[in-house]
């Protein structure tokens, strides 16, 4: 039997993030680590402006970036705030500085009529904090929409032809392992260009540390949130979305600040190899006699044994050891 893998093909993005903290944001949501602030000032934007400006001039020609705003409410901000940023970034288009510009945002905060002007001002990519579809849980986390506020956004940036992006939080509260695989399945028939996975952590100074100092709210184990995650990501994968994120970057403080939650820095490498077992595990299924031996693409070789060879026991009692694997240069799997 041959197969590929069912990643999707990558694209390799050089990202300018531009961090914008709570720009925008009217509310906070519990899971939030940082101290809540309404809008942004203006002169914190006309700040950011500058430094965008700068680090853009900076920058050698041809360098290929996608400049990325992140951290807060994009499209919340004024609209001649926004139209300012997207139309700034792609002055350095011409060198070869700036490919693309992209922002993160809410889905209640979508405006199709300035989508459109964004677009033409050179605007790539909208990736949505939808965090979950369960009605319920986004009301627990005072997300504040619901399911079809969601829906109705991924509409409005296709529609305007822009590339959609996804982000998902499992581990919220109220969810378990069905209701995020359930979201999993709604994100699919979203077709998403990218999906981000980013499991529910407690921080410091957040509503959600008070809940769980009072015992209110218990985190996803680490084992079970990769049994999720991985099963999670196989589906993205195998319905042709790219996973561009797994996990939260490992920033300076972050330990310092988390209080619980299933954190890891090499969980986005830990996912991807429950994703490639489950994987496995169907094309096993469809032979019909013990298999002996599988060609394995050499990359793939970390993730077949899990992080600290954590599969090996697993592998071992279906037949598969180290002098049963074969690694090769080809890029396609072959099992016997």
């Amino acid at each position: 039997m041959i197969f590929s893998h069912p990643e999707p093909p990558s694209r390799k993005l050089r990202i300018l993030p531009v961090f914008m903290p709570f720009a925008g944001c009217k509310s906070r949501c519990v899971y939030c680590s940082q101290t809540v602030q309404t809008g942004t000032a203006e002169s914190q934007l006309k700040n950011i402006y500058i430094f965008l400006q700068q680090a853009l001039e900076d920058a050698e020609d041809n360098a290929g970036y996608e400049v990325a705003f992140y951290g807060g409410t994009f499209t919340a901000i004024p609209f001649e705030w926004q139209k300012r940023f997207v139309a700034l970034a792609s002055e350095f288009a011409l060198s070869g500085k700036v490919i693309g510009v992209r922002c993160s945002t809410r889905p209640d905060a979508v405006n199709s009529e300035q989508l459109r002007e964004l677009k033409e001002l050179g605007l790539k990519t909208v990736e949505l904090g939808v965090q979950s579809y369960n009605n319920k849980v986004l009301s627990i986390s005072k997300r504040d929409y619901t399911q079809e506020s969601i829906v109705s956004a991924c509409n409005a940036v296709r529609k305007n032809s822009l590339e959609l992006g996804i982000q998902l939080l499992p581990g919220l509260p109220g969810m378990d392992k069905k209701i995020f695989l359930d979201d999993v399945k709604k994100t699919c028939a979203l077709s998403p260009a990218v999906v981000r996975l980013y499991p529910c952590l407690v921080f410091k100074n957040t509503i959600l540390a008070s809940w769980y100092t009072r015992g209110e709210f218990a985190p996803w184990e680490l084992n079970d949130t990769v049994e999720a995650l991985g099963s999670g990501l196989l589906m993205l994968w195998q319905d042709g979305i790219r996973v561009i994120r797994i996990g939260v970057a490992q920033e300076d403080g972050l330990t310092d600040s988390l209080v619980a939650g299933p954190f890891h820095p090499a969980i986005g490498n830990m996912v991807r190899s429950e994703a490639l077992r489950c994987f496995l595990v169907e094309k096993m299924e469809t032979l019909s006699r013990p298999f002996s031996r599988l060609l394995l693409p050499r990359r793939y070789q970390g993730e077949l044994w899990g992080y600290k060879g954590a599969y090996k026991k697993f592998w071992g009692e279906r037949g598969l050891s180290p002098s049963t694997v074969v690694s090769w240069n080809l890029p396609i799997f072959q099992m016997d």
